[in-house]
């Protein structure tokens, strides 16, 4: 990207507002009377001078890459003014949530399945079902991504991407340490296994070398865990698996702990936002594939491969398809014609899938994919998604009420368990209170 992507950034990029971790009980927020905001428009007025609000989270590089994308709209667009403001995920959440109680949120903004229903279901983002096919170009888009948008039937946020969770190896790395890169997929203990050995080996270093992080604060890998016990998260409108299931997931981090594989929760909490895999203080990871970008270009710049998470079943991997980076309409915008086009924009125009390449996920879209010259990186993402396509046997969790609430809990409740403040039983007697609580 260019500096005048960060100079554009400079001058459109507006207060940020400070949270920590989003709380349970913000969501409930999200209950109160809803803005109708305006009539759908059929188009936008060219004539019209409209400034509009964008908001996402992410870290620097996708907003270097955002605010690229929005140079190019608006010299496309002069009469149309982008207002930018980014944070990291749980912040971002905590000014969504406070400005959809005031009626006050972003004319556009990214959306994720996880808080799509709450959005949704309170009337606080608007239908997109006008705009689809029109002012929303969907032609390229497959009709199960465009679905996975819907709330009561009505389409309340588009994915511009897809993604898959992978584990991430550092192979130079582990060259270095003297341990081998796995060769084919491992089991749990012995991914396990494995990390306990890379954390011996690179105990000498300075700083210090882990395996990786403690997985099981990863709320999507839970996901894909149940769907190999045969168990999903949500079944009908209730959990759709025991409390003693949870314990034994989280009980796995005390093996972590004790063998030494993963880094301790205080040095984690140390790196204040830099990428643990991308500073390469640790060798290995699971996390979404199209984040293969993000660590690549950290610190210290490591050369990472892609494999499938473990499984103890070949025939049963628990793995799906998620829709990423959905964006969405608030429904208090004043100019919903021009969000629409600005929605449009970001998911279809081939010179925005060059610049995003893969590091939203593959493009949704055919024409932004289009845009695509494929680098090595993306050449990667492309081959690891084309590996598991035909092992995909999991489901993503439906967009119910409260699936929001269910991660940001599951990440906060996790993290005593690596603190060693709970046990595993008594986190999940914790999280499951908070859980039934959100999903009534």
């Amino acid at each position: 990207m260019t500096s005048r992507a960060f100079t554009s950034a400079t001058a459109r990029r507006g207060a940020l507002t400070a949270g920590a971790v989003l709380a349970v009980g913000a969501l409930t927020l999200l209950t109160g009377c809803a803005s109708g905001g305006a009539e759908p428009a059929a188009s936008a007025d060219p004539d019209e001078e409209v400034t509009l609000n964008f908001a996402w989270w992410g870290d620097a590089s996708r907003a270097e890459r955002y605010e690229a994308a929005i140079d190019l709209f608006e010299e496309q667009n002069p009469n149309i003014t982008i207002q930018t403001s980014y944070a990291s995920f749980g912040d971002y959440w905590t000014s969504r949530n406070t400005e959809a109680a005031s009626r006050t949120l972003p004319d556009v903004f990214q959306m994720d399945l996880a808080y799509l229903a709450e959005y949704g279901g309170f009337g606080h983002v608007l239908p997109l079902d006008d705009y689809l096919g029109d002012a929303i170009d969907t032609d390229g888009i497959d009709p199960s991504l465009v679905q996975a948008g819907a709330v009561d039937d009505k389409i309340v946020g588009l994915a511009s991407s897809s993604s898959t969770l992978a584990t991430l190896y550092n192979g130079p790395l582990l060259e270095q340490l003297g341990v081998e890169v796995p060769d084919g997929p491992l089991t749990w203990d012995e991914y396990d296994d494995f990390l306990a050995e890379v954390s011996k080996a690179g105990a000498a270093n300075s700083p210090a070398v882990y395996g990786s992080l403690d997985y099981t604060q990863y709320f999507w890998l839970f996901q894909i865990w149940l769907g190999q016990q045969g168990l999903s998260l949500i079944d009908g409108d209730e959990l759709g698996f025991e409390k003693g299931d949870l314990a034994d997931w989280w009980s796995r981090s005390a093996t972590l702990q004790e063998s030494g594989g993963v880094m301790p929760a205080e040095r984690q909490a140390q790196l204040e936002g830099v990428d643990a895999l991308g500073a390469g203080e640790i060798a290995s990871d699971v996390s979404w594939a199209n984040f293969l970008a993000r660590f690549s270009e950290g610190p210290a710049k490591p050369e990472l491969s892609l494999a499938i998470p473990p499984y103890d079943d070949e025939d049963n991997t628990g793995m799906f398809l998620k829709p990423g980076l959905m964006l969405s309409i608030g429904a208090n915008s004043e100019h919903p014609a021009q969000a629409a086009k600005f929605i449009d924009f970001l998911v279809n125009d081939p010179e925005v899938g060059a610049i995003f390449g893969m590091s939203r996920g593959v493009p949704a879209s055919s024409s932004a994919a289009a845009g695509i010259e494929a680098n090595e990186l993306d050449e990667k993402i492309l081959a690891y998604q084309e590996s598991v396509a035909d092992q995909l046997d999991g489901q993503a969790p439906p967009a119910v009420k409260g699936l929001g609430t269910l991660e940001q809990t599951f990440v906060a409740i996790s993290q005593d368990v690596a603190y060693g403040a709970a046990t595993p039983e008594e986190a999940a007697d914790r999280w499951f209170a908070e859980a039934e609580n959100a999903l009534k």
